[in-house]
C-alpha cells in the first residue's frame, strides 16, 4: 500500500469515526419517530404523581407576597368565601399575617357570623343558594335542602312565579330540577342507582344558581336537559295528571348522567359545596372529567389548587409526557446537537487549515 492509498484510508476512517456517533443516533431517532411517539404524547399522571405536582407548584407560589395582598382585597370586599380559602392557605404553609389585617378580618368575620346574623343567613341560604356567604354555609344550610325533593320543588316555584308573571323561564334550572325529580324517584325505585345524577343535577342548579357556570358549558348542559326532559308533558304535570319522572326521558339521560356522575366523585372528594364553587372552571364534560381526576388526588385542598395556580396549570400537571415522546424529544436534541458539532468541527478545521496556508504564504 502506497503512502498516498494510505493517507486516504486514514482520512476515511477519521470521517467514518467523526460520522459513526451521528449516524447511529440517527437510526435510533429514525426507529423511535416510527413508533409514532407523538400521536398520542401524553399520558394522565397517576393520583400520587398529581398530588407531588401540585402540592409542590403551590409550595413554590404561596408567600406573603401572593397572599396578603388577596387577602387585603377579599377583606376589604367583605368576601367570607375567599377569606376562608386564603386564611386556610396562610395556616397551611405558614404565612404571617399582618396584625392590623388581623384585626380588621375577625371584624367582618365577626358581623357576618354572628348568632342572630347566622339564623338569619342560613334560612336565606336554604331557599336561595345566591344568599350563601361561606361554603360552611352552603354545607350547613344549602345543601340539606337542595338535595332533597323539596329543593327541585323549590325550583318548580320559581318556574312557575315566573311563568305567571309573564318573565322568562330559566330552562335550564326547570329542566334540572325535573331531571333531579325524575331521578329522585328512580333512586326510591331502583335503591339508589340514580342518586348521581340527583346529586348532579342539584349540584349544577346550585352552581347555576350562583353564577359559577360559565354560559358555554350551561348552554351544553341547557341543551341536555332540554333533550331529557319531554316539555310537551309540562302541562300534564302542571295539572297533576303525572309526576315528574314522567316528564323525563331516562334513555337520554346518558351524557348528563356521565357529567353527573364526575361532579358526584367531584362531591365525595372534596365536598358538594366545594364542587359548586369549583364548577365555575369547567367547560366541557371532559373538563368536568379532569376536575374529578385532580379532586381524587387532593381531596378537599383541590379548590386551593385552583385558587393558588389557576385552571391552565392544574389540569396540566395531571398529565405528562410518554415514555416514548421523551425519548424521541432527547433523541431529537441529540441529533441536532451532533449535527451542530459536526458541522462545526468541519468549519473549525477548514479554517485551521485555512489559516496554516495563509501563515505558510506569508513566510515565504
Amino acid at each position: 500500500m502506497g503512502l498516498g492509498q494510505a493517507h486516504r484510508v486514514k482520512r476515511t476512517l477519521i470521517v467514518v469515526l467523526h460520522v459513526l456517533p451521528f449516524g447511529a443516533t440517527l437510526a435510533c431517532t429514525l426507529w423511535l419517530l416510527a413508533q409514532a411517539p407523538f400521536a398520542a404524547p401524553l399520558v394522565q399522571r397517576s393520583a400520587a404523581g398529581i398530588e407531588v405536582a401540585l402540592s409542590r407548584a403551590m409550595a413554590r407560589k404561596v408567600d406573603a407576597d401572593w397572599l396578603v395582598p388577596r387577602l387585603q382585597a377579599a377583606v376589604a370586599d367583605e368576601d367570607l368565601m375567599r377569606i376562608e380559602l386564603l386564611v386556610d392557605l396562610a395556616i397551611s404553609y405558614e404565612v404571617a399575617v399582618p396584625p392590623a389585617l388581623k384585626v380588621r378580618l375577625q371584624e367582618v368575620v365577626d358581623a357576618q357570623t354572628g348568632f342572630f346574623a347566622s339564623a338569619l343567613g342560613c334560612g336565606a341560604c336554604a331557599v336561595d343558594v345566591t344568599a350563601c356567604a361561606t361554603l360552611t354555609q352552603i354545607s350547613a344550610c344549602a345543601i340539606p335542602f337542595e338535595l332533597t325533593p323539596a329543593g327541585d320543588v323549590n325550583a318548580l316555584r320559581r318556574a312557575a312565579l315566573n311563568y305567571g308573571a309573564g318573565d322568562a323561564v330559566d330552562r335550564l334550572d326547570l329542566g334540572l330540577a325535573l331531571v333531579g325529580l325524575g331521578a329522585t324517584g328512580a333512586v326510591l325505585a331502583t335503591g339508589g342507582s340514580s342518586y348521581t345524577v340527583k346529586a348532579g343535577a342539584s349540584v349544577l342548579r346550585m352552581a347555576r344558581r350562583m353564577g359559577e357556570l360559565n354560559a358555554a358549558f350551561a348552554a351544553r348542559l341547557a341543551a341536555l336537559a332540554g333533550d331529557a326532559v319531554r316539555w310537551d308533558r309540562m302541562g300534564d304535570l302542571a295539572r297533576f295528571r303525572i309526576g315528574p319522572a314522567e316528564v323525563v326521558d331516562s334513555a337520554k339521560l346518558g351524557k348528563l348522567s356521565a357529567i353527573g356522575s364526575d361532579l358526584g366523585r367531584l362531591a365525595e372528594n372534596t365536598s358538594v359545596a366545594q364542587a359548586v364553587t369549583l364548577l365555575r372552571h369547567v367547560d366541557s364534560a371532559e373538563d368536568a372529567a379532569r376536575l374529578a381526576r385532580v379532586s381524587a388526588a387532593m381531596g378537599p385542598r383541590t379548590g386551593k389548587a385552583f385558587a393558588v395556580l389557576g385552571k391552565a396549570r392544574v389540569f396540566r400537571a395531571a398529565v405528562r409526557l410518554t415514555d416514548l415522546a421523551l425519548g424521541a424529544v432527547a433523541a431529537l436534541a441529540a441529533l441536532a446537537a451532533q449535527a451542530l458539532v459536526f458541522v462545526a468541527n468541519r468549519i473549525g478545521n477548514a479554517g485551521l487549515r485555512g489559516l496554516r496556508r495563509a501563515l505558510a504564504t506569508t513566510r515565504r
